[in-house]
This record gives structure tokens, C-alpha cells and sequence, in this order.
């Protein structure tokens, strides 16, 4: 599922969160579009390397998924785990 930050804030207000009068006139940013989807297989890694976290969703901005995802809800019981093995060559 793709949202625009403009559908993001229009959800966060039906939800009955309150945005504050600067994030809902800053429309700079409203048409950035963020893909909201299952989490891959292998988890998401973190910035250290050292550890895999899995969630049921994750987000990231649709234009540039090699820059990162954030893990959507808690993290999923007993599903950090050591990163899967890279094959070199």
C-alpha cells in the first residue's frame, strides 16, 4: 500500500491524534509517498549489523527504499535473531 504524508495526517486525525498547527500547514512534504508492507523474510537489520528485527509491517519512503525501513507495532515475540549467513561469491 502506497500513502502520501497528506493521506498519513488525514488518517492520524480520524484516528483522534492531534497534529500540531505546524505539521498540518507544512505541505512541502504532503505528496512524498511512503509504501507500507509486510515485513520481508529476512527482517530488518540493524544500523549495527548485529541484530534482525521482525515486525508484521514495515514502512518506508516509496522513492527510496535502500534508505532505510522502520518496523510498524511491536517487534514480533521471540524473532530477534543473529543476521541470515551472506553468501560470498
Amino acid at each position: 500500500m502506497i500513502l502520501t504524508i497528506a493521506e498519513i495526517k488525514t488518517l492520524a486525525q480520524f484516528c483522534g491524534l492531534v497534529l500540531t498547527d505546524e505539521s498540518l500547514s507544512d505541505h512541502e512534504q504532503d505528496e512524498t509517498e511512503l509504501a507500507v508492507t509486510e515485513c520481508p523474510e529476512g527482517g530488518l537489520i540493524d544500523t549495527d549489523a548485529a541484530t534482525v528485527r521482525r515486525y508484521a509491517r514495515v514502512a518506508y519512503f516509496y522513492e527510496y527504499p535502500d534508505e532505510g525501513s522502520v518496523g510498524l507495532g511491536d517487534e514480533l515475540p521471540n524473532a530477534s535473531l543473529e543476521p541470515l549467513a551472506r553468501k560470498d561469491g
